[in-house]
């Protein structure tokens, strides 16, 4: 064989003898096939057994030779290709496996040199490391060295928050890496101060948003409406005219805040320092109040009139929406404080709300001149450090005059301080407790209880003294209480209205004390009304305990029969809704501006009957018992109109009090001590005052009423005894009683025409002739006996009072001319008399012709002494009249 590439033995496949090559035998079952075998020849005991297998067996391995040699020769040109193809691939292999031993020694080579290279290139990294890391920490140091300067760079540029970052990161500097170096303690000390410095500018700065731009903002206003010339002499006013005339900064307050708020968080200084900004905003909130309040003051005197309570309302007023405004930038800066730092320890809007009630308070204090002691002892008051207590105190040396603490004082307030001033201020203070209420959620407040406390408990009984004193000067001198200026109420009157609107402003203005307030209305109305009636009845005595004789008028005023009687008649109705005062149209729908002739009759006819019958059988009057003093009877009307006024303005101040006051007022229960010391309980406020309005118009109406028959009475009084006179007199004239009537008729008219109404006089005057008529229609029963001469006498004083009627009410007073033809009838003979009666029998009534016959039989010179003459002709007028009726 030669020396090339030997040839691959091919595969061989043993398959049993008698299965031939197409058998389809695995080799697996070829192998078994021949282990059988094996097994079966060693096995086997016989040895013939044995020599037929092994015969078997070379049979076999005889037929598989001879099939291979078959194969090979039928491919002996595959296999030379194939062993051809093996010795060039063999070769190819072993070239591959040279060359790849040669790349393996040459990597290897490489990675002796790079790892030379690498142990090289580490210790290069390492010193350049070094070097980077000295030349940082030069970078650092001089930064470091360079930071006072940037510090103060930014802090004077106002760039907060980058000068915050450069303190932070010096420190952290300074404190870290740098701690060891001990030339830098000199450095870290310049740091801390400009650190503080930083904080001061950035307190002040958050103070100045929160505080000081939205008081101020609110002063702009009023800046505003100052003369320039005012404004340059006054430091303060320039001050804010000059930043007025600034141009906003564009950026907005949250932004602000914001940074502020981030500065001091880097810094880490948070909790300090929040709480050293509520204690400046404190004291800076004062400082703008106070500024305020000097700006209030010039704004007054621009005015060129002293401060008054105008200006402190206009303060308050302008105080509130400084407030407001504030509120809102502190609100502002507490939800950025809550969004940045997780647990802060104080609450800003808590303090502000402290910080406000007690800047309020102080002002409060110092215009309603509430002392010291009290102010200081409020629950808002917090004790002062010892830090801030001051060594000495120079406002008592003998060198501090009174002058400069009186001006220091003044300074303080807007008008003068008293405790009337907590009027104006305290709508606007009311607003204050409900805010610091409503955000706080304490109720109350310590506003609210020092104003309770300190204000209201001072300044209600400043009110009820002032006003007693003012009551008892009112009511003390009723003899000279007369008015002036041809004016028709007293000035007692006056000043219990002006007393009354008073406590009524008090009530509206102070509704939370309204309670309080309504009490004295009513105690002051009580007192009135008991004053009133107390002056009621020294012009009009009743009795006699005091040595005057009682008055007839004033007697038939207090019998309620009478008195109710008189008061259901229509001209009673239409005098008392008359208000002379006012002008109020004398009608009302239950009564008739005009009655007709008929209705007048009737009621004056009922009038005359009530009185004659009280009067008309008594034969004489003490002239006592009549009011002759033209004073009295002016008071009486000046009582009438005063207290109809004083009431109706009364209930027009009840009426003008906003609807949920008088809501109010009517669950509030009183118990009202009586004149007689018995105590009424759970009496409603406004049914208490209107009580009282209602006491005040029936001591009016008592005093229309006594004037009405006042009158009345002197017609009586003059006009009963010319029945019984008997003494001689001219053709020509009058009895001297209806002369003396004429006159008195004449000076009540002239008096109270200056001061009642046309209604009211009306009411007085109208009926009179009625009266009168009747009068001596009545009086005729006591005349013993009429001459002709009498008888003209009689119609001669009949005709006297009416001129004197006419002239006072512009009319005929045509009732007069019954009583004339009354006396006239007499002229017939008694037998006549009867005939002429059928005439005038609607003229008469029944009883009144009975007294014109009696006195016709009585003055006959034969009749008058003929029994049964009276009798017969008596019987003959009943026939007639009764003739007359059916």
């Amino acid at each position: 064989m030669s020396d090339g590439p030997k040839p691959t033995p091919t595969r061989r496949n043993y398959r049993s003898a008698a299965g031939g090559p197409n058998s389809g035998m695995s080799g697996g079952h070829q192998t078994g096939f021949l282990i059988d075998i094996v097994s079966k020849i060693t096995n086997t005991a016989s040895e013939d057994q044995k020599e037929f297998e092994v015969t078997r067996l070379e049979r076999a391995f005889k037929e598989s030779s001879e099939r291979i040699d078959r194969l090979v020769k039928n491919h002996q040109q595959d296999v030379e290709q194939c062993v051809d193809s093996f010795r060039e691939v063999s070769t190819r292999v072993t070239n591959c496996r040279e060359r790849l031993t040669n790349v393996r020694n040459a990597l290897f080579n490489c990675k002796k040199l790079l790892e030379n290279r690498r142990d090289d290139l580490r210790k290069l990294w390492i010193e350049n490391a070094e070097q980077k890391h000295i030349c940082d920490i030069y970078a650092q140091l001089e930064k470091l060295k360079e930071a006072p300067a940037k510090i103060e760079q930014e802090i004077s540029k106002a760039n907060f928050q980058e000068a915050a970052n450069a303190v932070s990161s010096s420190l952290e500097l300074v404190d870290g890496k740098f701690k060891i170096i001990e030339g830098l303690s000199g450095l870290r000390i310049t740091i801390l101060e400009l650190s503080d410095v930083l904080l001061s500018k950035i307190i002040d700065e958050i103070v100045r948003l929160v505080v000081v731009d939205p008081f101020e903002s609110k002063m702009f206003d009023l800046i505003r409406g100052l003369p320039e010339l005012k404004i340059q002499e006054n430091e303060l006013c320039a001050q804010l005219y000059k930043k007025m005339s600034s141009p906003p900064s564009a950026e907005s307050l949250a932004s602000k805040l914001s940074r502020m708020v981030a500065a001091i968080i880097e810094l880490k200084r948070e909790d300090v320092d929040l709480n050293t900004v509520a204690s400046l905003a404190r004291s800076q909130i004062e400082k703008q109040v106070a500024a305020s309040v000097q700006l209030m003051r010039v704004r007054a005197s621009c005015d060129q009139i002293e401060g008054d309570s105008t200006h402190l309302a206009q303060l308050m007023q302008m105080i509130v929406a400084q407030l407001e405004a504030s509120r809102s930038a502190h609100a502002l800066l507490d939800e950025i404080v809550a969004t940045s730092i997780s647990k802060p320890n104080i609450r800003i809007l808590t303090a502000f709300w402290e910080s406000i009630q007690a800047a309020i308070e102080t002002l409060v204090s110092d215009h309603l001149d509430i002392s010291s002691t009290a102010s200081g002892s409020s629950s808002t008051k917090e004790a002062i450090d010892s830090s801030e207590q001051m060594l000495f105190r120079f406002d008592a040396a003998a060198f501090g005059g009174a002058s400069s603490v009186a001006h220091s004082q003044a300074s303080r307030v807007v008008c003068s301080p008293t405790p009337y001033n907590i009027v104006p201020i305290f709508p606007h203070l009311r607003k204050i407790i409900d805010s610091v209420e409503s955000s706080t959620g304490q109720n109350p407040c310590p506003l609210r209880r020092y104003v309770h406390s300190f204000v209201m408990e001072m300044f209600v009984d400043r009110v009820r003294r002032n006003m007693e004193e003012r009551m008892e000067q009112a009511t003390n001198n009723l003899s000279t209480d007369v008015p002036t200026n041809n004016n028709k109420i007293l000035p007692s009157a006056e000043k219990m209205f002006e007393l009354c609107k008073e406590v009524r402003n008090l009530i509206v203005s102070i509704d939370m004390y309204a309670e309080r307030f309504v009490a004295l209305w009513i105690l002051f109305l009580q007192e009135y009304c008991r004053n009133m009636q107390m002056a009621y009845e020294k012009v009009t005595p009743t009795s006699t305990g005091d040595g005057r004789r009682k008055k007839i008028s004033a007697a038939w005023v207090a019998d309620e029969d009478i008195s109710r009687l008189l008061m259901s008649l229509p001209n009673w109705q239409l005098a008392a809704t008359s208000m002379s005062y006012n002008q109020l149209p004398a009608t009302t729908p239950a009564t008739p501006a005009v009655e007709s002739e008929r209705e007048i009759g009737e009621r004056n006819e009922r009038e005359s009957e009530i009185l004659i019958g009280n009067l008309g059988t008594q034969k004489r009057i003490d002239k006592a018992e009549l009011i002759s003093d033209m004073s009295d009877v002016k008071s009486l009307a000046l009582l009438h109109e005063s207290l109809r006024w004083i009431a109706e303005q009364v209930r027009q101040l009840v009426q003008s009090l906003p609807s949920f006051l008088r809501n109010q007022l009517k669950s509030v229960k009183l118990r009202i001590h009586s004149s007689t010391g018995e105590e009424s309980t759970n009496v409603v406020a406004l049914d208490a005052i209107m009580s009282y309005v209602k006491r005040l118009e029936s001591i009016s109406d008592s005093c229309l009423l006594m004037l009405h028959l006042e009158l009345r009475v002197h017609c009586f009084y003059h006009l009963l005894p010319l029945a019984t006179a008997n003494r001689p007199s001219s053709h020509d004239e009058v009895d001297p009683e209806v002369v003396e009537l004429g006159r008195e008729l004449h000076a009540f008219n002239k008096l109270l025409l200056a001061i009642l109404s046309q209604p009211k006089l009306r009411y007085i005057f109208d009926g009179l002739g009625h009266l009168c008529a009747a009068i001596f229609i009545h009086s005729s029963q006591h005349i013993p006996r009429l001459s002709e001469a009498g008888r003209k006498r009689a119609c001669r004083n009949v005709w006297g009072v009416q001129q004197r009627l006419s002239q006072i009410t512009a009319r005929r007073e045509a009732e007069l001319d019954r009583a004339k033809s009354f006396f006239e009838l007499l002229t017939n003979e008694p037998d006549d008399l009867l005939g002429a009666m059928a005439a005038h029998r609607d003229k008469f009534s029944h009883i009144e012709l009975g007294y014109l016959l009696h006195l016709s039989i009585r003055s006959h010179p034969i009749l008058a002494s003929q029994h049964g003459a009276l009798e017969n002709r008596m019987n003959q007028l009943n026939a007639l009249l009764r003739k007359t009726a059916a």
